[in-house]
Formats: C-alpha cells, structure tokens, sequence
C-alpha cells in the first residue's frame, strides 16, 4: 500500500451459541451474503468452524476458550474462530484470565490472525469478556489492549462480544481506546428475538471510517440461530501516514 490509498474491509462479529447446535448452513449462507473479508465467531465449537470453513471454502483458525463439561468431551470445547476467503497467517491465542482454569466458562481468551489481500493486511483481534462481573470486564479489557499493544504490525481491529451492558462499562471502552481503538456506534445485539442491550462490536482504528453498518432488526427466525444477532461493519482504514 501506497500512503495515499485506503483499503476497504467487511468485517462480520458474530456469538452463534455452539452449545445450541445452530443451523450450520443458514450460518453459513447469512455470512456467506454480507460478502466478509474476515468473521469472528464467539462461543462456537472446533467442529462447527471447521465445518462453516469447509461450507465457505475459507481459510480458519480457532481457539479454545474452555471445556464446558469435561476434557475428555474434547468436541464440546468452546471457543473463538476467525474465518476468511482471504490468506491467514500469524495465529495467536492468549488468556486474559491468569490463574482460572480452562474448565470453566470463566476463563477468557484473546485470539489474533493476521488477514492478507493483494492490496493490504489486518491484524484482527476476537475476544469474549466476562459476562456477571464489571470489575472482571475492565481487567480483561485491560489485557486484551496490552496483548493488542505487544503484538500488531499491521492496523488492528478489535471483534467480540464484550458483554457490555450500559454506562458502566465505558471503562472497557476507555482500555482498548488507549491503544487507538474506538466504538463507531451500534444498535442493539441481544437477545435476538427482541434486542434490548448492546453486546456485540467491531473496535477500529482512530483514523478509520465506518462506511457501513448493520445488524439486522432481530426476531424469531434469528432466535432460532442464536441469543446474538451478527453485526457487520465496513471500514475504511488509510495506510500509515
């Protein structure tokens, strides 16, 4: 890239609640006609990700977040993908959680790729923050920016269900905006069936531009996929100046 070029991105977040079995084909056709660039999946199984992967033709990664029964029902494990029609490369996965064990659903990853297209890359982040405790929220976020601050060489995006719920967490907010990062606004994600909070975001860049967004009204055929409804944010971001 040229330092007077943009590069555009279609970026999809979306929680489609693994532990439900989602209809894996409707996922796939809903991502499959917002024409992404990259998706980040939250709380889905490795078995379900490889199969979006295989239904898409797309490149993935995924990361375990924790067992939800026992590790010797490996398949259940929960975790993170990241999926692209595009080159994947530079896979990582940290805790965000020190100390709990990954047998719980308490404990909290950060995963990374690094997304290249002809004409640009992306570092994108995928993170899942705690759902019943703020205090918890803010510390993840905090290691969730310091991971961010240590490890991109590209323009980073952060995805996720943050578990937001109101003006108390600006503080989650304030963290990951200390490493450039900002909230270019949303809509209400959850439940589906009839959204009322705000947990689901695409974070970019300060210099970016939001060109697009949308999340889809919600109801009960989206319900049926999820408690989260996808949001997809289509972002302009400069090349370094």
């Amino acid at each position: 890239m040229t330092p007077d070029r943009t590069a555009t991105w279609r970026v999809v977040t979306w929680n489609i609640l693994g532990s439900k079995d989602p209809d894996l084909a409707r996922v796939a056709a809903i991502l499959r006609e917002r024409d992404p660039d990259v998706v980040a999946l939250q709380e889905v199984r490795h078995g379900q990700a490889r199969r979006l992967g295989r239904e898409l033709g797309w490149q993935l990664t995924w990361a375990r977040k924790h067992f939800p029964y026992t590790p010797l029902l490996w398949w259940r494990a929960e975790g993170l993908a990241i999926l692209t029609p595009w080159a994947l490369s530079q896979r990582m996965r940290s805790t965000i959680t020190p100390g709990v064990s990954t047998w719980i659903y308490k404990h909290r990853i950060v995963a990374a790729a690094t997304i290249t297209r002809r004409d640009a890359a992306l570092r994108l982040f995928n993170t899942h923050l705690a759902s019943d405790d703020i205090d918890q929220r803010i510390a993840q976020a905090a290691r969730v920016a310091d991971r961010i601050r240590a490890d991109t060489a590209h323009e980073p995006v952060l995805t996720g269900d943050l578990n937001t719920t109101g003006g108390g967490d600006v503080e989650v907010l304030r963290e990951l905006r200390a490493v450039g990062l900002v909230d270019p606004g949303g809509v209400m994600t959850n439940p589906s069936n009839a959204p009322r909070q705000r947990l689901d975001y695409v974070l970019v860049p300060e210099r970016a531009t939001v060109v697009e967004a949308h999340t889809p009204a919600g109801g009960e055929e989206w319900a049926q996929l999820s408690d989260h409804l996808p949001v997809l944010v289509v972002v302009e971001i400069a090349a370094e100046p």
